[in-house]
């Protein structure tokens, strides 16, 4: 099919999200599992020395990636729609061109200092010479992802789930590929599995670059690039709020494993670390359908079609809420089992600190709700002021409580639960008070007390049934999984009426 007949169909609302939901979550069921086998594989194949170190050179490329474009990357996602609907193709190619110009500089130069400096910080932020090599390897990774981010913001932009999870699944599973290989044959290493993630990139980039030939190609060759200060003024003064806001929220998912780091040593930032994995199962299962939500609702605002929006603003909240919250409190019920489960018995207490910050799981969700809302009305310097002084909160709390009073994993842990409460409750009165939000706390309230009971039920029953023993993981699985299954059935079931209610409301979004 011809790439421009593709590029923001004219479909109902309803209909995108069924259709590309059943997409999301397709490919989701495939790629969870490979992110879970693969820590596995080295959780129990490696020393937790190593795989720490691996963790924390992709954590800390991570954070680096996050500052080589000023974040031209995402503002492509807010105007590559609103020019195609416009009709300004000339900008839609200007601003591809100028975001890959910017990102090609800012990729040779950091990749090129992270390879001078790579001595340095092996010896003094990684305590380990070991990870020199590591770095230089990570290298080339940061180059590919880039490469990779511009190309799946292009997908975003225009609603095209298949294309941007099809480069993640031919990532993650050559991946997978590589470290079983040298799991079976007893050769996995720390520097091998490096250089078989970055052949993994590899594969992934390769695919990506082959779907965007097919698919945008003929389309851009349609239209010039054009030098326009006011459309390179307006690209850029979006960017630059972006790039801070963003790099903030990346500070906040890396600035207390790089303090646990340094003030608690090797092992505890490892549990502290697969405590965020486990936090990371509940990003699996939300945010393919969130993921969609920042250009549908762009669309919306373009098309100017508010009543829509308010009505899909409040659609959100209502049934996000509640999925957080059974999520939540099935892992407060369930914390050590999974954690013993997902990385082995010696990561039990890694599920343990996870019970701790499940209650509020629910106003992390709402704040990434409220951060597409802001997106939408254009409050992009309003988020970086609440990020500022969430991140404030953040960091103090850490030193006080780790650092200065030497208190222990903890309280880590206690500082993200105030991290997250905060950028909630500042964020929630922004966008309240600009576009009204409407809580059905009725229906909140009702399955509150639903989840509360299932919960003390299905820890009775874990603690009856499971044992938290390597050589019971297998069994422990199955009975896990009915647990799960015979909890969300209740649920489900109690929720009958909710249910049809919601089939309705897609139903009416599908004829609009």
């Amino acid at each position: 099919m011809d790439g421009e007949m593709e590029l923001l169909a004219d479909q109902p609302l309803g209909q995108k999200l069924i259709k590309k939901g059943f997409w999301l979550y397709f490919f989701m069921i495939f790629l969870a599992p490979t992110w879970y086998f693969i820590r596995v594989i080295i959780s129990n194949t490696l020393s937790i020395e190593d795989v720490w170190l691996f963790y924390s050179i992709f954590w800390l490329v991570t954070l680096i990636s996050m500052y080589n474009d000023l974040w031209l990357t995402e503002a492509l996602q807010y105007f590559l729609p609103k020019y195609r609907i416009e009709k300004k193709y000339n900008n839609f190619k200007t601003i591809i061109y100028l975001t890959l110009f910017v990102q090609v500089i800012s990729w040779i130069i950091i990749a090129w200092a992270m390879w001078i400096w790579a001595n340095w910080l092996a010896i003094h932020h990684f305590h380990s010479i070991f990870a020199k090599d590591i770095l230089r390897l990570f290298c080339w990774y940061f180059i590919g992802i880039n490469f990779i981010q511009v190309l799946n913001s292009i997908y975003i932009s225009f609603q095209d789930v298949v294309a941007s999870n099809l480069t993640e699944w031919a990532k993650m599973r050559s991946t997978l590929g590589f470290t079983l290989i040298f799991r079976l044959t007893g050769t996995l290493t720390i520097n091998n599995f490096a250089l078989w993630w970055i052949c993994g990139l590899g594969i992934g980039l390769l695919a990506s670059t082959i779907i965007f030939i097919a698919k945008y190609k003929k389309t851009l060759k349609k239209w010039i690039v054009i030098l326009d200060r006011s459309l390179l003024k307006t690209h850029f003064h979006y960017a630059f709020w972006i790039f801070l806001w963003a790099n903030i929220l990346t500070l906040f998912s890396q600035v207390d494993q790089q303090m646990v780091i340094n003030f608690l040593g090797v092992k505890q930032a490892w549990y502290y670390a697969n405590f965020w994995g486990m936090i990371a199962i509940f990003n699996f299962l939300a945010w393919p359908l969130l993921s969609i939500l920042f250009p549908i609702v762009n669309e919306l605002i373009t098309k100017k079609e508010i009543n829509k929006l308010k009505f899909f603003q409040n659609i959100l909240y209502k049934y996000f809420s509640v999925f957080a919250l059974t999520v939540g409190w099935i892992f407060i019920a369930l914390g050590p089992q999974i954690s013993s489960i997902m990385f082995g018995v010696k990561f039990a207490y890694s599920g343990a600190l996870a019970t701790y910050i499940w209650p509020f799981l629910i106003f992390n969700i709402l704040f990434i709700i409220n951060y597409f809302i802001l997106a939408w009305i254009w409050k992009i310097r309003k988020r970086v002021e609440i990020l500022w002084i969430a991140l404030s909160i953040n960091v103090v709390s850490n030193i006080i409580l780790i650092y200065m009073l030497g208190w222990g994993l903890i309280w880590a842990v206690i500082s993200l639960i105030l991290w997250r409460i905060s950028l909630w409750w500042l964020s929630y009165k922004l966008v309240n008070n600009h576009l009204k939000i409407d809580f059905d706390w009725w229906f909140f309230i009702k399955n509150a007390l639903i989840v509360t009971i299932l919960t003390i039920f299905s820890k009775e029953i874990a603690n009856h049934t499971m044992t938290l023993e390597n050589t019971m993981r297998y069994k422990n699985i199955w009975y896990l999984l009915l647990i799960i299954l015979c909890y969300y059935i209740v649920i489900g079931i109690l929720n009958r009426e909710n249910a049809r209610i919601l089939i309705n409301e897609i139903k009416k979004m599908k004829k609009n």
